[in-house]
């Protein structure tokens, strides 16, 4: 699988799958907060600080804060929500997906099918799950997981700005030109098997690495 849309796809699915990763640990801080208050609650209203200037016989009203805590409805876990929105998205995009509907991880389901799909099927996947990443990861004021490849030149323009995309394991690892050239297709300097015209430059990492070895 070398084609740039599958190779997109690829690096978008992994990239949201770290986003979700995130995602499932404000989750879990949240719930953990709103459940934390759900036990300070009792304890306040239990209080013996009443509402009145002067105490009367023991029998005041309680105070307004008290009452604000008593009738304030449950919070609700916005990340917790955001997440099963997510995962709604992922597992209608499965749906979408030529092959048996499976239960298991959305991702790790696409994942699998991506080899198998047509290159134009590859890049409206890769866009629906780039559009995805970006919604969640501007939730969460969390940037791309990318590291600049240093000392290493550009296949297509020789110029050395070159980015990893470092999300999933390390043999998924994406290389991305940071000048953002578009490829010019058949013949074009990248080297890339089934160029496409107008695509974003994209490389296996391991390629990358390689050929710059075999050079020297």
């Amino acid at each position: 699988m070398t084609h740039p849309h599958h190779l997109h796809a690829t690096a978008a699915a992994w990239s949201l799958q770290a986003a979700r990763g995130r995602l499932a640990d404000y989750a879990a801080d949240e719930a953990a907060h709103i459940a934390a208050e759900a036990l300070e609650v009792p304890s306040v209203l239990r209080s013996t600080v009443y509402g009145g200037r002067h105490a009367s016989g023991g029998h005041s009203d309680p105070t307004v804060g008290m009452l604000a805590v008593a009738d304030r409805p449950d919070r609700r876990n916005r990340w917790a929500e955001m997440a099963e929105r997510c995962t709604g998205k992922l597992c209608w995009l499965v749906g979408q997906l030529p092959g048996t509907i499976d239960t298991a991880d959305p991702i790790a389901v696409i994942l699998s099918r991506i080899p198998q799909l047509q290159p134009g099927t590859a890049r409206t996947v890769a866009q629906h799950l780039a559009d995805e990443d970006a919604w969640v990861r501007q939730a969460l004021g969390v940037r791309p997981d990318r590291a600049h490849l240093d000392g290493v030149d550009c296949p297509h323009c020789g110029e050395r700005q070159l980015v990893v995309q470092t999300a999933g394991p390390v043999d998924a690892w994406t290389v991305v030109c940071a000048t953002g050239r578009p490829c010019t297709g058949q013949g074009c300097p990248c080297g890339m098997p089934g160029a496409v015209e107008g695509v974003a430059h994209i490389w296996w990492r391991a390629d990358v690495i390689g050929a710059v070895g075999g050079a020297r």
